[in-house]
Parts: C-alpha cells; sequence; structure tokens
C-alpha cells in the first residue's frame, strides 16, 4: 500500500532507472570485456591512471592546484625619421605568462594558499631597439608566495608578490589595454631617440616616461575586508621600499568605476630599484557606461626625489620632480560581429622631466652637448597620442589587436656659458599588431 503515496516525478525516476537497466542488461558486451579478468575496479583504476598521466595534477587532495595564462605575442612596426623595420616581439603590455595557483579552507572564513608566476620573457617589446632585433629568451619569476586569508582580518602574503603600487595606474575598463595603456615604455620603450641630424642619442624613449608602476619584489602585504566597495592595502620590502594605498569597485546606474591611489617611499637607493631616494604618488580610475559601451580612463602620477646626485656639471642636484598624465577614451560595440565584442579606443600621454640630472658626459654629447664641463639636462618632455582596436573572440578566449602610436621629445639643455638649446630629436612611431590567447 505505501507503493500509492509516490509522487508522480518519483515514479517516472524509478520506472526510467528500471529501464535502463533492463537495457543494459540486454545489451551485448564490449569486445574487449574478456580483457577485464573479472576485476572492473583493476581495469577501471588503470583507466584513471591513464588519464592522470595527460593532466595536471596536485601533491594532496587538501590545496588546490590550478594552472593558468596566456601567450601574447605581436609584430611591432616602427619608424624612428630614419630607419623603418617590422620585427617579431613578445608584446610586453601584457607579457606571455603561466600560473600556478591554489588554497585549501583552514576553518570556515579562513583559508591559505599560494601562487607562483613565470613570465616569458620572448623578445620582449620593450627590449628591442634599432640595432637589435633579437632581445632574447628567458624567464622571469614574477610571484611566488604563500597567503593566509581571514574575511574578518584580511589578507596576508609574504614571498615575491606584488607591491601595492603594482597596477595602480593601470584601471582601465576599456578592454584595449593589450593594444595600448599608460604603460606607454612597453611598447618600443627601448628604442633610442634618433636626433634631426640623422645621429642617434644614447637615451631610450623608455627613459623619458613610464607610469611609476610598483611592480614585485620579496615582500610582506596586507590588504584588508572589502568594505563597502574601498580595500586598504600596505607593502614592504626589499631592504627599504614601503607602499600604502586604497582602491575602490563598484557600479550603479548602468555604470561601472574603478579606481586606485598608492603612495610609495624607496629609501634604498642606490639600489637595483632607484639610483636616488624618491617618494611617489600614482593612481587611476576608469569608468564604464555598459549599456553604450562608452568608457574613460586617467592615470596621473609624480615622483619627488628626496637626495641629491652628482650632475654632469660636477655639482650636487637634486633631480626635478618627474610627473605624467594618461587619458583613454573608448566605445565597446557589443554587436559588430558574432565573435565578441569590439574594443576602439584613443589615447593622450604627457610626461615630463623623467631625466634631469645625469653625470654621463658621452650621454649629455650625444644629445648635442658641445663637449663643455658645465654642459647638463634642464628638462625633458614626452608627449604620445595613439589609437586602436581590440576584436575579442570569445569561443577561443582570444583577443587580436591593432594599435597605433606617435612619440613626440624634446630635450632641452644648458651649456657651459649657461644658455638654454634643444636638441631636436625626430619623432618615433609603432603599430604593434598581434593576439593573446588566454588558457
Amino acid at each position: 500500500m505505501r507503493l500509492q503515496y509516490l509522487t508522480h516525478s518519483t515514479h517516472s525516476v524509478a520506472v526510467s532507472t528500471l529501464s535502463i537497466l533492463a537495457a543494459a542488461a540486454m545489451a551485448p558486451a564490449p569486445a574487449d570485456a574478456a580483457d577485464l579478468g573479472g576485476d572492473c575496479c583493476a581495469d577501471l583504476e588503470e583507466r584513471i591512471a591513464e588519464l592522470e598521466s595527460t593532466t595536471a595534477r596536485k601533491g594532496n587532495r587538501n590545496v588546490s592546484l590550478r594552472v593558468t595564462g596566456y601567450v601574447n605575442r605581436a609584430v611591432l612596426f616602427w619608424d624612428d625619421g630614419v630607419e623603418n623595420n617590422a620585427y617579431s616581439v613578445g608584446n610586453k603590455n601584457d607579457q606571455t605568462n603561466v600560473s600556478f595557483e591554489g588554497e585549501a579552507q583552514i576553518s570556515p572564513g579562513v583559508k591559505a594558499g599560494y601562487a607562483i608566476t613565470i613570465r616569458i620573457e620572448d623578445n620582449l617589446s620593450d627590449s628591442v631597439d634599432q640595432g637589435n632585433s633579437n632581445a632574447g629568451d628567458g624567464f622571469q619569476i614574477w610571484k611566488s608566495h604563500w597567503f593566509i586569508e581571514s574575511e574578518k582580518l584580511g589578507r596576508l602574503a609574504v614571498g615575491r608578490e606584488s607591491r601595492v603600487s603594482d597596477t595602480a595606474p593601470e584601471t582601465d575598463l576599456s578592454e584595449t589595454a593589450v593594444a595600448g595603456y599608460a604603460g606607454v615604455q612597453d611598447i618600443g620603450g627601448g628604442f633610442l631617440l634618433r636626433r634631426t641630424n640623422g645621429d642617434l642619442a644614447g637615451v631610450a624613449w623608455g627613459d623619458l616616461g613610464n607610469h611609476f608602476n610598483g611592480d614585485t619584489i620579496d615582500l610582506v602585504r596586507w590588504d584588508s575586508p572589502e568594505f563597502a566597495g574601498f580595500v586598504v592595502s600596505a607593502s614592504w620590502g626589499a631592504d627599504d621600499i614601503w607602499d600604502v594605498g586604497l582602491r575602490y569597485s563598484g557600479e550603479g546606474g548602468g555604470f561601472k568605476y574603478e579606481g586606485v591611489i598608492a603612495y610609495t617611499e624607496v629609501t634604498d637607493a642606490p639600489s637595483d630599484f632607484a639610483d636616488v631616494d624618491h617618494s611617489t604618488v600614482v593612481g587611476s580610475a576608469s569608468i564604464l557606461h555598459a549599456p553604450t559601451g562608452l568608457n574613460a580612463t586617467i592615470a596621473a602620477g609624480q615622483r619627488q626625489f628626496d637626495a641629491t646626485a652628482l650632475d654632469n656639471d660636477g655639482v650636487l642636484r637634486t633631480p626635478e620632480d618627474a610627473t605624467f598624465i594618461y587619458v583613454k577614451l573608448g566605445w565597446i560595440g557589443k554587436c559588430i560581429t558574432s565573435l565578441g565584442p569590439t574594443a576602439f579606443y584613443g589615447e593622450y600621454g604627457r610626461f615630463k622631466n623623467y631625466l634631469t640630472v645625469t653625470d654621463d658626459p658621452d650621454l649629455i654629447d650625444s644629445l648635442g652637448g658641445n663637449g663643455l664641463a658645465g654642459d647638463r639636462i634642464n628638462s625633458t618632455d614626452r608627449d604620445v597620442w595613439g589609437l586602436g582596436v581590440v576584436q575579442h573572440i570569445e569561443a577561443a578566449e582570444m583577443q587580436v589587436y591593432l594599435g597605433y602610436r606617435h612619440n613626440e621629445a624634446d630635450i632641452d639643455l644648458v651649456d657651459g656659458g649657461g644658455a638654454i638649446t634643444s636638441s631636436g630629436l625626430d619623432s618615433f612611431d609603432t603599430v604593434v599588431t598581434g593576439a593573446k590567447i588566454s588558457f
């Protein structure tokens, strides 16, 4: 009598299950059934072992393992006013890498984990120049750290990890950073400036402008829990480099907002990280109107030098404050093609006084100095503008991109008599096109 109280769906499931079992019993045995020798479990374990041999495996069942990354290769066309060429390069805007990450739950609300990221230095776009189309290949340990994260207390990381100022100038909702972003030194930054008389100077374009990004070092870092979209962070490492910062992320009314500001002190100069002690304020903000795809991004920073250095005229001099501002306007078209969003952008950046003190007389002479003991650099300016498009191919986790950028620079020199003259420099143009595919 109890069978009559089965629900209709339960009855259907039971009938379906019996049907499947009956069909399985009536089906002919597979051709290789005789090979099982009556031990189906052993055959199953053998098959599992075969599958595991073709996949990434982790050492234990408690800690997860995720393998992610991407490959990003491009062709870089360049023209310095006298010479032009094209190189096959790794795109430093979003460098090829592979990451191994994992975590384990310690208790409710508390977990521990790790991250290892290896960057591939595959003839990078910021390292090639007029005389070098092959900047070499290699590997760089970008991250290698463990962390403990609490929902109430935040996240503590120890090891090689991003400083708080890492990515602070890189907030960008345009979906086009792979082609062009605030780090203008990453495309063609290794090329030397060309003077209007045809000679190459001893200064590279990357020496006259970068976005003060913090990158990674060996450090201790803490990030607070998120509160109303805000996260407070602090990091210290590499002897005497410390950062503090504030991040925000939110959305509403069809808009998405992101912003970061960070402050850095470097007090271990001279070192691999700095020639002169300095402090830096850098930040960025981006806004996207989701319904229309219109977006805007701004990044800016100021670096103040806190010590003196020997200048070419023999005087100890504090370098001028270096500053930059970068602006990007974009539009993300969602219905242009069925492949995925098509993102367009236009950009402008101005970078001032990145090189004002040097004790290298050959560098001064290469810029047009007259060889007098009093020759030195008075000021530097670099202006950048560009435009481009990125086609997202969602089915392949791929971005195909094309970006054009025009660079102009002006370096004012003070000669031994005190007169200020311009070094006279040609403009520099680049076109980068390629694809990034993620895994």
